[in-house]
């Protein structure tokens, strides 16, 4: 052991117990004693010796004591000791201070001073001190002591997963330990490593995936995962793509598994096609040669459909091995599903960006390809009868002759009709409503669903559907649908060139279309007439179509015979031919079509959005119009109603004014010769309120009542007119904008709540007693003072009377007038206060309504103007999904393993 090791483990005391059969303490005692006896002591060495002996027995103090005066070269070692001794007592401040005082080269010492510094930090709980001191160890001498395994722990307790991170990769390149490897996985799966750049890793990954393949791909696996949906992940891609050296992955969620899932998210949509076009070669690169088993199919067919897209964009070498893989290939390794799901994915992206298309169509394509039944189209000319034909083989007349619209007719245990709308489907309820509807034209084909039953239908599966035979594309699409094409024609018709033509427009719609011919005969008048025309309509045929089956059928004839013999004919066709894979060969070619549609109608989406945005903004223009013109009519019906009512209250003060004096001074008549004058006043006081009640109860009140009456019913004609005019608007509104319905209806609870008012205002009209002569005026006092005085005297009586009456016959009493006013006229302000509220919010819900229908079409018009810029400046943004839309189709139509169709009639 060296010196170096004897110090750090303080054991250098054990140098002096060789061949001593004593305890260590008595040994050194009696050194001790023995050079303490020279003339020229060194008791140095041996008292550090006898410290670590004091140190290990946990003697701190004693150890402390011997360690103290150390002055040798073992000083260093002795003031580190004593700094482990006060930390042991845990006086942390004197033992930091120890430490750092202990001046040293030795880089030993130096790193075992550092090793309890950071011990000591860590006890104190001074984390920033101890996290300096571990790096520096970890930069400096990785190599002693375990210090990375220290670093490690300190660093995952701490949580201070940066650091963790980097020693953990820090140590996998240096050391190349799998280990550490371990830990970045660790770290990764605890999902701390998405604050580094990817690029930070591709140094361990590269050394990894040569030290050992298995751990690489956890790792590489790993942080795919930490990547994935974080602005890192196509920097992730492209760092992993440029260090991965492909190796066949048999693990279920291996890296096969995981650049399969890669791929299918890059072509999602999430991202364009730019982003993506120089990352998805080597990736798929990287996925086929990864790949084992079936899934190697699904690869090369991937790396197939992007090289066909983008030309010569992967590797010659990958492209060779993957068309032999998929040439090798017998078997079909995609389902109709899967070309579902992408038709319905592309549906689902037309109609989230508003692009029309024909869904009574497209509901029928979801209908027709993935059955197990055989999909039979039967058209004709007019007056063909193919419906007649058709209802042969249901075995009841259930289709009338002629029916302009497309008919799909099969097997059921009970009647059922519907109409496929571009709304869904529409049940019809009986065959009398079925023949109604069919009489009702639409601009474009309506489609119906006739399921019935019939044996026929059931025992051979077939869906048999109908259409008029005409130049319209609409109704050649539905070409596309069938597995086989029966033309009928009426004897006595002749099968003509243009008719020709048109099948054979409709047979290019779909290449595995065969075509077979049916003569039906309904009236056979004369047998050599009738001989000669199914001749000539047989050879016209024949001109035509030599290797076309033709079928005769005569209503003449035994009808289970007849249909029995197309029976036969269609089980023998239909098993000759391989359905599965046409089927799948007509799934391609509609998507296909569907696709090139809607590359076409991108500028009719810009035309589109084009005229939706002016007609939002001649629909805000006059929301806007209308707005004003109800708040201008808002305010001049206030005004006019408000000024109506205050004429009531002009007209009712002016009354008053002129009409209580005269009743007051009427009240002469109650002073007479008779009376008691001492009291005169208050009863004359008296009888001038009773008379001024029942004035306001029998005469004024009425009056009122009447007057509101009126103003109510003219203020209702007012708000009518307001009403009507708010309803021309709007059905003018409606009449130019159908599909945007606005409805102004206003509140007409506030006429009701008028008219209550109202009752109240007149039946309520009392008034607190007045003091009308009970003033401190210098009439009515000397008339109180005379009455008191001289009414006791029965001579005096005559002159009170005449003083009284003249009095009353003088006295103007306006100000009793101007009381009795501003007290009846106090209800007639608590009435008009809530008139302009009242008014206002009986136009407060067109007013709202024309506000909020406002607001939304301003807002679609932000929002149409924004996607046209986009539109413009990026039509990537509508190309690029109908792109990857092909891409995918191109790698179905690869797994389809499908043969090309061979042109044929038959």
């Amino acid at each position: 052991m060296t010196l170096e090791k004897k110090l750090i483990e303080k054991t250098y005391y054990e140098g002096y117990l060789k061949d001593r059969d004593e305890s260590p303490i008595e040994v050194l005692g009696q050194l001790y004693i023995a050079e303490q006896r020279k003339n020229v002591p060194d008791l140095t060495s041996i008292r550090f010796a006898q410290g670590e002996l004091y140190f290990q027995y946990h003697d701190y103090e004693a150890a402390i004591f011997k360690w103290e005066n150390i002055s040798n070269e073992l000083e260093p070692w002795a003031k580190k000791n004593l700094a482990d001794a006060y930390l042991e007592l845990e006086e942390y401040s004197t033992a930091e201070s120890f430490y750092k005082s202990i001046v040293t080269d030795s880089e030993l010492l130096q790193t075992e001073i550092s090793l309890q510094l950071f011990s000591l930090y860590f006890q104190k709980g001074n984390h920033e001190m101890a996290l300096g001191i571990i790096n520096n160890l970890v930069a400096t001498n990785p190599d002693y002591a375990n210090i990375p395994t220290i670093a490690k722990s300190y660093y995952e307790e701490q949580q201070n997963w940066e650091k963790a991170v980097e020693l953990a990769v820090n140590e996998g390149k240096r050391t190349d330990g799998l280990k550490w490897y371990d830990a970045l996985i660790h770290y990764s799966n605890l999902g701390v490593v998405q604050q580094f750049e990817p690029a930070y890793f591709m140094e361990s990954l590269k050394n990894l995936q040569e030290i050992d393949f298995a751990t690489f791909e956890r790792l590489a696996i790993s942080l795919w995962k930490n990547y994935q949906d974080t602005p890192h992940y196509l920097t992730w891609v492209t760092v992993f793509n440029s260090i991965y050296e492909p190796a066949p992955s048999e693990a279920e969620e291996g890296l096969a598994h995981i650049l399969q899932r890669a791929y299918a998210h890059l072509i999602s949509g999430n991202y364009s096609i730019k982003e993506v076009q120089e990352i998805v070669p080597a990736l798929l690169a990287n996925y086929f040669l990864s790949s084992t088993g079936q899934q190697v199919v699904e690869a090369g067919s991937a790396v197939l459909a992007w090289n066909e897209m983008f030309k010569q964009s992967i590797e010659h070498s990958v492209v060779a091995k993957a068309e032999m893989v998929i040439n090798e290939t017998t078997e079909t390794n995609v389902s109709f599903q899967q070309f579902m799901n992408l038709f319905e994915s592309i549906i689902t992206w037309a109609e989230k960006h508003d692009i029309p298309l024909d869904k009574k169509f497209t509901q029928k394509v979801q209908d027709f390809l993935p059955t197990d039944h055989y999909q039979l189209l039967m058209v004709g000319s007019a007056g063909s009868g193919v419906n007649a034909y058709i209802n042969e083989l249901v075995g009841e007349t259930i289709l009338a002759e002629d029916a302009n619209a497309i008919l799909t007719v099969k097997d059921n245990d009970y009647l059922e009709i519907n109409e496929v709308t571009n709304a869904g489907l529409k049940s019809i309820d009986t065959l009398t409503n079925f023949y109604k509807e069919l009489l009702v034209q639409q601009e474009s084909p309506r489609v119906f669903q006739l399921d019935t039953p019939s044996h026929y239908l059931n025992q051979n599966r077939w869906t048999v559907t109908t259409a008029p035979f005409v130049e319209n594309a609409s109704y050649a699409d539905y070409a596309m649908l069938a597995d086989s094409l029966l033309f009928v024609i009426n004897e006595r018709s002749v099968f003509s060139y243009n008719e020709y033509e048109q099948l054979k427009q409709w047979k290019e719609k779909s290449p595995f279309l065969t075509l077979q011919f049916l003569i039906y005969i309904d009236d056979l008048d004369n047998e050599k007439v009738a001989a000669k025309r199914l001749q000539k309509a047989t050879s016209a045929i024949q001109h035509y179509f030599p290797d076309s089956k033709i079928f005769i059928y005569s209503k003449q004839e035994d009808r289970e015979v007849q249909l029995d013999e197309v029976s036969r004919y269609y089980q023998n066709h239909f098993t000759g031919r391989n359905m599965n894979e046409e089927r799948l060969q007509s799934c391609i070619s509609i998507i296909q079509d569907l696709i090139t549609n809607l590359l076409d109608k991108r500028l009719d989406m810009e035309d589109s959005l084009k005229a939706s945005l002016r007609l939002y903004e001649e629909m805000v223009s006059k929301l806007t119009g209308a707005k004003n013109q109800l708040i201008d009519m808002e305010a001049a019906k206030s005004e006019l109603i408000t000024k109506q009512f205050d004429e009531i209250k002009k007209e009712t003060q002016e009354a008053i004014k002129n009409e209580i004096p005269a009743i007051l001074k009427s009240c002469k008549d109650f002073v007479k010769e008779d009376s008691d004058y001492s009291k005169m006043h208050v009863s004359l006081n008296e009888e001038m309120n009773k008379r001024v009640n029942q004035y306001i109860n029998d005469t004024l009140s009425p009056r009122i009542h009447r007057s509101i009456e009126e103003w109510i019913q003219a203020s209702h004609k007012q708000l009518e007119d307001g009403q009507l005019f708010l309803h021309e608007l709007s059905e003018g509104f409606n009449g130019i904008y159908k599909e945007h319905p606005l409805e102004l209806s206003c509140d007409f609870v506030i006429i009701e709540d008028w008219k209550r008012d109202a009752r109240r205002l007149s039946s309520g009209l009392r008034i607190e007693p007045l003091n009308i002569f009970n003033r401190f005026n210098a009439s009515q006092v000397f008339l109180k003072s005379a009455g008191k005085l001289l009414g006791a005297i029965q001579q005096n009586n005559k002159m009170l009377q005449s003083r009284y009456q003249k009095y009353l016959e003088t006295e103007d009493f306006s100000e009793v007038a101007s009381s009795v006013s501003t007290a009846v006229l106090q209800h007639f302000d608590f009435y008009e206060k809530g008139l302009e509220n009242d008014i206002r919010m009986f136009f407060i819900r067109p007013k709202v309504t024309l506000e909020q229908f406002a607001e939304e079409k301003t807002k679609d018009i932000e929002e149409y103007k924004d996607l046209l810029e986009r539109l413009k400046n990026n039509p990537e943004m509508f190309h690029d999904p109908l792109k990857l839309f092909e891409l995918r189709l191109l790698q179905y139509d690869w797994l389809a393993n499908t043969s090309k169709p061979v042109t044929t009639w038959m």
